[in-house]
């Protein structure tokens, strides 16, 4: 068994000395990718620099290059350390799975590469035969659990999407001791940190001034850039790109698809506030809190949209949800359907309040037990997403950083001028979903009256429904 080790690591040290000065053919031996042939994904693993961004759409291998990338560099310098960070943990651990994947490949040299198997709690780690160590932790309560944490090298995913403070005073001092690297990856989300970044490389050999009042130019290489829109990704099919273009709403084309970074006045919701409220990640709760009152809101599926159910824990500020399904496909009643859900789910939260959209289907309200019908017409509407918004924008909520399609949902709310141009309404662009803010926004209509949760006022008023 020793001697067999042995062999194992012999193997591994020649194939790693073949790979030092390749990282193509390192990502194709060590996680059975060629990527070779994609143009931007030879420049995305290659690119180098200390600070460094893959502004990329959907699909197009921006987390897989930065996993070889990191990996390529823990395998070729002893006692490294990196840390992969992400608005969720479930976000960060998205390079754990691409090297647990590499790890089953027949040829053995991920498995014998690592030393031991993959931890997983109470946060993803691996170590290495090489003495480097790769950890994962979330972005949440800007970023507590990246603080004092050093690092030769961090890699952010969805780095457009959590808050410039995090960036500036927590990633960026990571490294600064060890003279490390940091390698961000996103779709762009408006101006922010990320596209200061991508500007910076755009605009690299600079003049600068230090404290001291010298001039010196930046050195070239510091700042480093790669753009890539799904058209890169050869693997997809140019005929499904185009049925995609057709089918998504002009926004999410841009932005999505076309990584461009598009800034746009209407949006009901600044980034700013979002990132607040996505803040921190939680899991669904198993069950209901002792003496805890909860209240549901039900948004059915119409046509082609989803049906989204949320609880909500409206016990004391701020609130949090309890569950949440998002699901397409099932009958509105019978054996498996969404009354059976809202009713069971009804039961296991302390017999909720439920609020549900009964504008085209009040008979599937009138199956759930107390259920409240909520007609929409337009003056109804804009007093339900009000509510909401005012909520929200006074951080009543804490949302979990996980639920990216309530999180995208929300930034893409706009304000939109009625046909008389005299008045304007919230909605969705074009071809794009409202479900789970419309779900959200049904289980907050409760709490317009501002009674603070955890009253006797505000547990009276849930359970009566008596909210003014």
């Amino acid at each position: 068994m020793v001697l067999l080790r042995h062999e194992q690591l012999a193997r591994l040290a020649e194939v790693v000395g073949r790979c030092r000065q390749d990282k193509i053919e390192f990502g194709k031996l060590f996680f059975g990718k060629d990527l070779s042939t994609s143009p931007w994904q030879i420049d995305a693993v290659n690119m180098g620099g200390t600070i460094s961004t893959k502004v990329a759409g959907r699909r197009s291998g921006k987390t897989l290059t930065t996993t070889i990338d990191a990996m390529h560099a823990l395998s070729t310098r002893p006692n490294q350390t990196w840390y992969v960070t992400g608005p969720s943990l479930d976000q960060a651990s998205l390079y754990f799975n691409e090297i647990e994947q590499a790890a089953q490949l027949p040829n053995g040299l991920m498995e014998a590469l690592l030393e031991g198997p993959i931890k997983r709690s109470p946060f993803p780690s691996c170590k290495l035969v090489t003495g480097g160590e790769l950890h994962a932790r979330s972005t949440a309560r800007d970023g507590v659990y990246l603080r004092g944490k050093g690092a030769n090298g961090v890699c952010v995913t969805e780095a457009a999407f959590i808050k410039d403070k995090v960036y500036q005073e927590v990633i960026r001092a990571m490294v600064l001791d060890r003279g490390g690297v940091i390698r961000l990856e996103s779709t762009p989300n408006g101006q922010n940190y990320f596209q200061t970044l991508h500007n910076l490389a755009n605009g690299d050999n600079r003049v600068l001034v230090d404290g001291t009042g010298r001039i010196y130019s930046e050195p070239s290489g510091y700042y480093r850039t790669v753009h890539a829109t799904v058209y890169d990704n050869l693997s997809v099919a140019r005929s499904e790109i185009e049925r995609i273009k057709l089918e998504v709403p002009e926004y999410v084309w841009l932005v999505e698809y076309l990584a461009q970074f598009v800034d746009d006045d209407e949006q009901v919701f600044a980034w700013s506030l979002l990132v607040d409220l996505f803040d921190e990640d939680y899991p669904p709760q198993m069950g209901p809190e002792i003496g805890h009152r909860y209240v549901i809101g039900v948004d059915l599926a119409q046509v082609q949209d989803y049906t989204a159910i949320v609880c909500v824990d409206v016990t004391f500020w701020p609130v949090r949800l309890a569950r949440w399904l998002v699901y397409r496909g099932k009958p509105y009643t019978g054996v498996g359907s969404v009354v059976s859900d809202v009713n069971q789910l009804r039961a296991e939260f302390n017999n909720a309040r439920v609020l549900i959209d009964a504008t085209t289907e009040r008979g599937v309200a009138e199956q759930i037990v107390g259920a409240e019908a909520f007609v929409f017409t337009q003056t109804s509407r804009n007093a339900l997403l009000s509510n909401m918004q005012v909520l929200l924008q006074n951080k009543k909520f804490e949302l979990p950083a996980s639920f990216t399609r309530l999180r995208d949902e929300l930034r893409a709310l706009k304000r939109v001028r009625t046909r008389g141009g005299q008045a304007t309404r919230v909605d969705h662009p074009d071809g794009g979903h409202d479900d789970t803010v419309t779900a959200l926004a049904l289980a907050a209509w409760p709490l317009r009256s501002m009674i603070s949760p955890g009253s006797r006022e505000a547990i009276e008023a849930v359970v009566q429904g008596s909210f003014a």
